[in-house]
């Protein structure tokens, strides 16, 4: 994952995004809890219009928090399966205005955690507070934006009730782990899942190239990040198989799933068929 400067940025990018002050957000739904499973979609993939029946199948089969991604057509570490994703929502005209505002007619859903690069969201300038107030997003994760890279426009986001998900790679030191982990703090247990944890990068490369994650030495990282933080904690890339994420869940952490479900829908596989062994729970397939 990229901790350097991001690849694209607007030429207005160091003018603050002035949000209004004082806003809310929408309301954490239920207290943070250990989740069973962190699914990501792609938004738009196949289509936008089917989007909040989709999000009311994950609600309904238990899952109480989900990333969703905006299409980018220039992503860092996306595989060809979240490529080809990206490309069908593009296609299909899923722009993140668009999006949030489809978002915004949502009935049933998990919490969201916007997944997303700086520019694309960047560009919606002060429309922003106001697109996702309406919708189920709780938090972003802008993986091209270190922190202290836009203070104004993260501390704006915060303080409107949406804060930005710190992003740990394999080769972060720890020592830059916790102060990742400080400059997006941790809102504490009140809050739902979706606005406190941390995502733990588990191996190098891309998503979905196949290569299973090894998990001894996340075990490893995630002892380490627990002396710093104990904030929850997702472990993201290279996790497939019920096994793997299962074997997550035992360190303590949430499993993220992505390549995999997406490829899933894509060839037809009906979504209770997939996340059911998934989630650990036989009563979550009925």
């Amino acid at each position: 994952m990229n901790e350097g400067r991001p690849l694209a940025r607007s030429a207005h990018s160091s003018s603050p995004l002035v949000l209004p002050h004082g806003a809310a957000g929408q309301s954490p739904s239920t207290p943070s809890t250990m989740e069973p499973i962190l699914p990501f979609i792609t938004a738009g993939d196949p289509d936008l219009a089917g989007l909040p029946a989709l999000l009311a199948r994950f609600r309904a089969l238990g899952v109480r928090t989900l990333e969703l991604g905006l299409a980018h057509s220039d992503p860092v570490a996306d595989g060809p399966v979240l490529q080809a994703a990206a490309h069908r929502a593009l296609t299909a005209g899923a722009s993140p205005r668009r999006v949030l505002e489809t978002l915004a007619q949502a009935g049933p859903s998990p919490d969201l955690v916007l997944f997303t690069y700086f520019n694309p969201i960047f560009a919606l300038g002060e429309d922003l507070v106001g697109l996702l107030r309406p919708t189920p997003v709780k938090a972003l994760l802008v993986v091209d934006l270190p922190p202290g890279e836009e203070p104004a426009w993260e501390a704006g986001l915060r303080e409107a009730g949406y804060p930005i998900v710190p992003l740990l790679s394999p080769t972060t030191p720890p020592a830059r782990a916790a102060q990742l982990m400080a400059a997006r703090p941790d809102p504490g247990p009140g809050s739902p899942f979706a606005q406190r944890f941390a995502y733990v990068v588990a191996r190098l490369g891309v998503t979905g190239d196949g290569a299973a994650a090894d998990l001894a030495p996340v075990a490893e990282r995630l002892q380490e990040l627990r002396t710093h933080s104990d904030r929850p904690l997702a472990v993201g890339f290279g996790l497939d198989d019920p096994a793997s994420l299962a074997q997550v869940r035992t360190l303590g952490a949430v499993p993220v799933v992505g390549s995999a479900l997406v490829k899933a829908l894509a060839q037809g596989t009906s979504l209770t068929a997939f996340l059911g062994p998934r989630l650990g729970q036989a009563e979550a397939v009925r």
